[in-house]
C-alpha cells in the first residue's frame, strides 16, 4: 500500500484537485447568483 502512495506525486494530485474544486465551486457560484438575480429583479 505504501508503494503505491510513494509512486503517485502528490503535488500533481493535490494541484489537480485543487483546480477541479474552485471549479466546481465557481460553476456553482454562477449558478446561484444568476438565481438569485432573477429573485431580486422580480421582487422589484
Amino acid at each position: 500500500m505504501a508503494d503505491i502512495f510513494a509512486a503517485v506525486d502528490l503535488t500533481s494530485v493535490s494541484a489537480f484537485a485543487l483546480g477541479a474544486i474552485v471549479l466546481i465551486i465557481g460553476y456553482h457560484m454562477i449558478f446561484k447568483g444568476g438565481d438569485v438575480a432573477k429573485r431580486v429583479i422580480r421582487k422589484a
